[in-house]
C-alpha cells in the first residue's frame, strides 16, 4: 500500500489538511514512460488530464482507497493540490484518497508492487 500519510491531529469534515505545490513533467511525458517507483507517486495533470506532476510535501504519499476519508483538488493557475478531510479525521487515522484510476490502472499497480 506504501508509505501512507497519517493524521497528527483531527481534521473536521471540509477542513484543509494540506496544499502541495506540484512539480508538473516535462510535457509529452506519460504513465507508460516514467521509469521506476516514481511512477507510483504522479497525479495526472492539466485541464484534459493530458499531463503528469509530482505533488511535494505529503501529496504523493496519501494511499488510495474506494472509500476515503479525504479528496484532493487539482489547482492548476497555482500549481499545486488542496486535500480536505472528507469527513472527521481522528489523530494517528490513515488518510485515504480516491485516485480516480480505471480498474485497470488499479490491476496494473497491484501488479507491478508484487515484484
Amino acid at each position: 500500500m506504501g508509505r501512507g500519510v497519517f493524521a497528527g491531529r483531527q481534521f473536521l469534515a471540509g477542513e484543509i489538511i494540506e496544499i502541495c505545490p506540484v512539480i508538473a513533467l516535462p510535457k509529452g511525458t506519460d504513465e507508460n514512460n516514467v521509469e521506476g517507483s516514481l511512477a507510483h507517486y504522479v497525479f495526472k495533470w492539466g485541464k484534459n488530464d493530458d499531463a503528469l506532476a509530482v505533488a511535494l510535501g505529503y501529496g504523493s504519499l496519501y494511499n488510495h482507497s474506494a472509500n476515503p476519508n479525504a479528496a484532493f483538488q487539482p489547482r492548476f493557475s497555482k500549481d499545486d493540490i488542496v486535500f480536505r478531510a472528507l469527513r472527521v479525521i481522528e489523530p494517528d487515522e490513515q488518510i485515504f484518497v480516491d485516485y480516480r484510476w480505471d480498474e485497470e490502472d488499479y490491476a496494473s499497480f497491484r501488479r507491478s508492487t508484487k515484484k
